[in-house]
């Protein structure tokens, strides 16, 4: 994937699967907001994102307490296994209600680690405010900050290759997903207009997002990728999808309403965000779909991608880049080689583009 002269490669870390800074320049060793502890741990059995394009966890404007409950640095978790994240391995299923715990975009900048990396980098910001107005305001002023802190780089010698991921869809920070859809285009209109023509946007959007709604999107002149997908609203089963088989809610977490969730009964009021093995029928769905739909946006795509052979499905349905997240906590031994299945495939997907289009047409 080639974003306005930046080359970000076929396979991304999903926001937050690495930490805010990506994995640690050396791997056994532990560094704030590099990666998570367990990582250095599994690194020997091939839980290694090294080779892969780091997103950064997504950031608010200001510091947020989410319910992960940060160190002094806001960025190590006081909890070795965080109540707000519940791992199912025989399911193959997380649960997860982080809450988009963190210190803020101001904090993160001062640390000039996004400035001083020399690989391309994906920036993932949110507002979580409580109307469409509020919302675009800090936005605005997100990519203001961001804008301001790139000129500076740029002046000291530093030739930051950033991309912006702007997230309408996190389910665990008390808005609707579908109710930012209507957002999307005033923002990335916004994104156009304050971040630097070097920078790319690129919307993230969850398994809730209808294919039509994209075709406008994947217009819009701040669009230059679109990310698929975000966690499911635990409860939930996407309108576009009606023959798809919905999650057995029930079979993997005991219930499937979402105020008897296991993690409703740990934090009152948020249900979760389902990631795991059940996401992946629907991304490889919802992808022909919008192709179908004439969308030639270049698309990351994620969501239950656990082995080497889930990246071919993937780019064969029509992505131009994977995006793996909660394979290191369900199948950390996969996470390397599928990097390495998910570069090979993306090649062979290049090759057989005109195929694809005349098969799906």
């Amino acid at each position: 994937m080639n974003l306005r002269g930046i080359e970000v490669g076929p396979v991304h870390c999903a926001s937050g699967a690495t930490n805010f800074f990506g994995p640690s320049p050396k791997w056994w060793m532990v560094k704030p907001g590099h990666g998570w502890w367990y990582h250095p741990v599994l690194h020997p059995i091939g839980l290694d994102f090294h080779a892969a394009t780091v997103t950064t966890k997504t950031t608010t404007l200001l510091a947020r307490a989410g319910n992960m409950p940060l160190e002094d640095d806001g960025l190590t978790p006081k909890e070795w296994m965080p109540a707000c994240i519940i791992v199912n391995h025989g399911e193959k299923a997380v649960l997860n209600a982080v809450s988009l715990s963190g210190p803020g975009l101001e904090a993160l900048l001062q640390k000039n680690i996004w400035q001083r990396c020399a690989s391309p980098l994906i920036i993932s910001v949110m507002s979580l405010a409580r109307n469409p107005a509020d919302r675009k305001a800090e936005l605005s002023e997100i990519f203001r900050m961001i804008a301001s802190a790139y000129h500076k780089a740029v002046k000291q010698g530093l030739r930051p290759q950033w991309v912006i991921q702007i997230n309408f869809s996190c389910p665990n920070g008390g808005l609707d997903p579908n109710d930012l859809v209507a957002e999307v285009l005033p923002i990335l209109e916004v994104s156009y207009e304050l971040l630097p023509r070097e920078i790319p946007t690129m919307p993230k959007f969850g398994p809730e997002i209808h294919p039509e709604s994209v075709v406008a999107i994947s217009k819009a002149k701040g669009c230059d990728a679109i990310c698929v997908f975000n966690t499911m609203p635990f409860g939930k089963h996407p309108k576009w999808a009606r023959d798809i088989p919905p999650i057995d809610w029930k079979k993997i977490f005991g219930t499937d309403d979402p105020k008897e969730s296991p993690m409703a009964k740990r934090f009152p009021g948020f249900a979760g965000g389902y990631s795991g093995k059940e996401l992946l029928p629907f991304l490889l769905a919802w992808l022909p779909m919008v192709r179908n739909l004439g969308v030639q946006t270049p698309i990351c795509a994620g969501g239950g991608i656990l082995s080497p052979d889930d990246t071919a499905r993937v780019f064969s349905a029509g992505a131009n880049g994977a995006s793996l997240g909660s394979i290191a906590m369900l199948a950390p031994t996969q996470v390397r080689r599928t990097i390495r299945a998910a570069y090979r495939n993306a090649s062979l997907f290049a090759q057989n583009t005109a195929r694809y289009v005349i098969r799906n047409s």
